[in-house]
């Protein structure tokens, strides 16, 4: 007897209904394979759309499938309509993300469907990347670099007040993290993509990773630019880190950027299809410690290299592989980052990324941009 897989999300915001669909849609809709051919069952509103352009083997309109769910008195939601095609096909046994819908699980199985979830990822294909995908990640990136370009454009336009915030000629006041996070974020949209809590932060902000930064920009103190859009056309994402300083960086700032420079430095040479990631993240590690940079609690707040060395990037901005201490193994073909970082609360932080293509001998890095500390 075969086994269905079935998801009901929308695909503006599920990952894997996007890849299977290729066809972003706002709302809930139903696809289930059967014996590698993949449905979906699309409401009025959108079955025409669907029947044109998405990737799908057999298109239907969900209509009569909802109204064999209220024969069968199960109502006449999108579980129900699933549950009358599955039983039309002479399908009892489901698979479903780890993530779908308990309620939707619950119904399904007091119809009796055997319904179990499928524990890892639910598209192995999605972690490598074909060509398409990598060329659509690359696209990602070359925008992400340009609205890293636009954020070095305008700090180097900035002039340093008496006080030591920065000063810009086409901002009223001083300038603050939501001005410069202004500037990147316009960039992006005005070109396709729309960017996501876009990291600005400076001073002790810095030493906060997710910290996105509310305070004032600062000459002569880090500030950590973390750019990641998402191309509204692909639905792919590019993922971009720089760690500046306006004016002249102390001596302690410094040492502490050589070190996390040289600390991707030693990741990328590692990459290659084969590698664990733990092994590049523990080379890295161990590189800090023996700058004198260690990890671990610091004046009750956490300090040193804290997360992991990176992770894969496609339809989501996080995604398998990881370079961590966990037990992934890159191959050919995925997409990772490599984003070492230091934060001490008494210094900030520093942090740089790069995203790069994993190939049977090295990698392609797609960032190609300058790594560059002071501007004047």
């Amino acid at each position: 007897m075969s086994i269905a897989t079935l998801m009901i999300a929308g695909s503006e915001h599920d990952a894997d209904m996007l890849y299977i669909s290729g066809l972003f849609v706002p709302d809930p809709f139903i696809a289930i394979e059967i014996d590698k051919q993949w449905h979906g069952l699309f409401s009025p509103l959108e079955v025409d759309r669907a029947g044109k352009r998405s990737k799908f083997d057999h298109v239907h309109l969900d209509t009569i499938w909802r109204e064999k769910a209220k024969h069968n008195q199960w109502g006449s939601g999108l579980a129900a309509a699933a549950a009358a095609f599955l039983k039309e096909q002479g399908i009892s046994q489901i698979h479903v993300p780890g993530h779908f819908s308990l309620r939707d699980a619950e119904q399904l199985r007091g119809w009796g469907f055997q319904v179990e979830a499928v524990q890892g990822a639910l598209f192995e294909s999605r972690i490598v990347k074909n060509e398409t995908e990598i060329q659509h990640l690359a696209k990602a990136e070359r925008l992400t670099k340009n609205a890293m370009r636009q954020a070095e454009k305008f700090l180097a336009e900035c002039v340093i007040g008496h006080d030591g915030i920065l000063l810009h000629a086409d901002c009223p006041g001083k300038i603050k993290s939501k001005h410069l996070r202004s500037i990147i974020e316009t960039y992006l949209i005005q070109n396709g993509a729309m960017p996501a809590h876009t990291i600005v932060a400076c001073g002790k902000e810095s030493a906060d990773p997710h910290n996105i930064g509310q305070g004032f920009l600062r000459a002569h103190q880090p500030i950590i630019v973390d750019i990641f859009p998402r191309v509204l056309a692909s639905g792919y994402w590019g993922d971009m880190t720089r760690t500046y300083v306006k004016g002249k960086a102390p001596n302690e700032i410094k040492k502490l950027y050589q070190t996390v420079k040289e600390g991707q430095d030693i990741g990328l040479d590692m990459v290659t299809d084969g590698i664990a990631g733990a092994d590049i993240h523990r080379a890295i590690t161990t590189h800090f410690d023996k700058q004198g940079f260690k990890t671990g609690t610091i004046r009750g707040k956490q300090g040193g290299f804290f997360h992991g060395t990176g992770h894969g990037v496609g339809l989501e901005i996080h995604e398998a592989p990881r370079v961590s201490t966990s037990p992934d193994i890159l191959k050919s073909g995925h997409v990772i980052t490599i984003e070492p970082g230091l934060y001490y609360p008494h210094l900030g932080g520093v942090r740089i990324e790069d995203m790069v293509v994993v190939h049977k001998e090295g990698h392609t890095n797609l960032t190609q941009h300058k790594r560059k500390l002071e501007i004047k």
